[in-house]
């Protein structure tokens, strides 16, 4: 290799070097004008819209023979949702009235009672004794009424309960309900979305919750309607998620993964959106998928 192919092999190592660290240059320019935007603009796809679920559920058990809506129906407050069989319901609202009644009978005769022996002991016809005893038993009939009120209101209002109605605006969704059910008191049977309770769902990693404050702007764009970006600021930042490696059950061992993760990688924390004004003619669904971007405010305002 004579001189001249010397030079044009160094020359051409030079470049080759000079080209190498030029573009390491730039991806470590490109990886901090990355890290910087991730900063000034917290972003994440990782998102969802949420909703208050209202899980109805009788406050009276029976069987169902009506039920007053479909499944996705949007209804308003106070709407009949579905009624349990109210017979013997009726029935009871029968037997606490005839109670009242013979318990009012019973007082009044017991209170009759008691001003005679009253009378009687003013002339001394009859002794202190027997004027207590008569005076305790009109007493306790008269608590006795006190009792059979408070029945008869308790009937009254388990017959309203087998008419249960909606207790906010909202979507009927996944209605599996239909008559003949036997509905249990206290056990959902109907799942009803609050229509002003939509929220979204943003999991940011914890290295930019640093960046992220409440009442920070931020913008939401929903995969299905990509051109119809929605307002909204952030609510309120999560304090916690579940862990991984702990015990099932109370009192038991920790279960922990024979893993180890080379590349740490940042948990997700969920940061609560709230929407401001969405669009009429855009409907929320729970579960869509939302991409979501922060714009934080000055330093000098989040302090």
């Amino acid at each position: 290799m004579n001189l001249s192919e010397t030079r044009r092999q160094t020359l051409f190592d030079l470049v080759r070097v000079l080209v190498t660290l030029a573009m390491a240059a730039l991806a470590a320019g490109g990886i901090f004008w990355v890290t910087q935007q991730q900063h000034a603009h917290p972003w994440t796809r990782d998102g969802q819209v949420l909703a208050s679920v209202v899980h109805v559920a009788p406050q009276v058990s029976g069987p169902v023979v009506a039920v007053h809506v479909v499944d996705n129906q949007l209804i308003a407050k106070g709407d009949p949702l579905f009624e349990i069989d109210s017979v013997l319901y009726r029935q009871a609202v029968q037997q606490a009235q005839a109670n009242l009644a013979q318990a009012s009978a019973e007082a009044k005769d017991a209170a009759a009672d008691a001003e005679r022996a009253l009378e009687l002991h003013a002339r001394d016809d009859l002794s202190q004794q027997d004027l207590d005893l008569k005076t305790a038993l009109a007493a306790s009939k008269a608590a006795a009424v006190d009792a059979a009120k408070v029945a008869l209101e308790t009937a009254h209002l388990n017959l309203s309960y087998t008419q249960v109605s909606a207790a906010s605006a909202g979507y009927v969704t996944n209605l599996e309900l239909d008559t003949g059910t036997y509905a249990a008191a206290g056990e959902s049977v109907m799942a009803l979305i609050d229509t002003d309770s939509f929220w979204v769902a943003g999991y940011f990693k914890e290295t930019d919750l640093p960046f992220i404050a409440i009442g920070d702007p931020a913008v939401v764009t929903l995969m299905g309607h990509p051109d119809k970006p929605l307002a909204g600021r952030v609510q309120s930042i999560a304090f916690g998620i579940a862990r991984r490696n702990m015990s099932a059950t109370l009192g038991d061992l920790a279960q922990v993964a024979p893993t180890f993760e080379w590349i740490r990688l940042a948990q997700r924390i969920p940061v609560r959106i709230a929407l401001e004004s969405p669009p009429a003619d855009l409907p929320l669904r729970v579960g869509y998928t939302a991409s979501v971007a922060i714009n934080p405010s000055p330093r000098a305002d989040r302090d």
